[in-house]
């Protein structure tokens, strides 16, 4: 195994978050620098763990990439299949296509993820790069190595997939005019509906607390909610709020920012072994998304 580096701890906390270091690598591959706040806005990255744990990623999985990329203007080559040998086919092969069209660029997939700070292993977001004839480098937020296809089909997992960015002709052509900033704002807005409306979305957590889930299950969700934040205790909550005091213009209302900066301080005591203030932040959350019931597009950039 090769190691590339390990990536050093932001000092963006907005950049903290799983989808970012992959997005990075893929946007910097077409010599455009990312907006952290943009990039978790448009890979709909604020959203709820689900109360039990069914086997999928907590971040949306190849549905995150098709959001990031769509809302980015490009088009997305996606693969999924059960069988991790019909994966690597696939991937290695759509990464040949791409270097002869142009030249190929990462491609966003999901792997098992080691936290060196606690030892968890979680389902996380990567970047699949520089394919060669036995191995292929990885990306994540913890690490970035080279694997051999032997060791990355190794990992236990019942879904295996990826999805790979088709470039709009004006990013390769003018990396330096792509803007973040209306697209943000537009997928902010639907997040913060998603989050409201969805069947993953804030109702997901309310039935289950409905259902009185007993003190083992309490633990249980506060164990995979601590491992899936990335040692972010606030749940990203604090992110929240920067990005709508950045991209949402007249929607950041005072209400919204209060109730989710509030939200964010009850995710720490929750984290620190408080139950009750689970209850409580879909009390809060709830509010606060009732407030951006109407989001209002901004005007065009002149």
């Amino acid at each position: 195994m090769m190691t590339h580096g390990q990536p050093v701890s932001p000092a963006n906390p907005a950049a903290a978050h799983p989808v970012v270091a992959p997005a990075q690598l893929i946007f910097g591959h077409l010599g455009i620098e990312i907006e952290p706040l943009a990039v978790r806005a448009m890979a709909s990255a604020f959203r709820y763990v689900r109360p039990i744990a069914d086997g999928r990623d907590e971040f949306g999985g190849l549905e995150a990439a098709f959001d990031l990329f769509e809302a980015s203007g490009f088009n997305c080559e996606q693969f999924r299949t059960t069988d991790s040998a019909q994966f690597l086919e696939a991937a290695r092969r759509e990464h040949t296509l791409t270097e002869r069209r142009w030249r190929a660029a990462p491609m966003y997939a999901i792997h098992p993820e080691t936290d060196p700070a606690t030892g968890s292993r979680t389902l996380l977001p990567v970047a699949l790069s520089e394919f060669d004839a036995a191995s292929v480098r990885v990306t994540s937020i913890y690490a970035d190595r080279s694997l051999s296809y032997r060791e990355l089909s190794s990992a236990s997992m019942t879904s295996w997939g990826y999805a790979a960015p088709v470039p709009s002709l004006s990013a390769i052509i003018s990396p330096s005019r792509f803007s973040f900033t209306r697209r943000a704002a537009r997928s902010l807005g639907l997040a913060l509906q998603r989050m409201r409306v969805a069947e993953d979305g804030l109702s997901m957590l309310s039935d289950w607390l409905d259902s009185h889930p007993n003190r083992g299950d309490v633990a249980a969700y506060r164990r995979r909610l601590r491992a899936v934040s990335c040692g972010d205790s606030a749940y990203g909550r604090t992110q929240l709020v920067d990005a709508l005091d950045t991209y949402g213009g007249a929607n950041a209302h005072d209400a919204t920012r209060l109730g989710f900066l509030r939200s964010a301080e009850l995710h720490r005591a929750f984290l620190d072994g408080d139950d009750t203030a689970l209850t409580a932040i879909v009390a809060v959350e709830r509010a606060a998304l009732e407030t951006v019931r109407v989001w209002r597009e901004a005007e065009p950039e002149s």
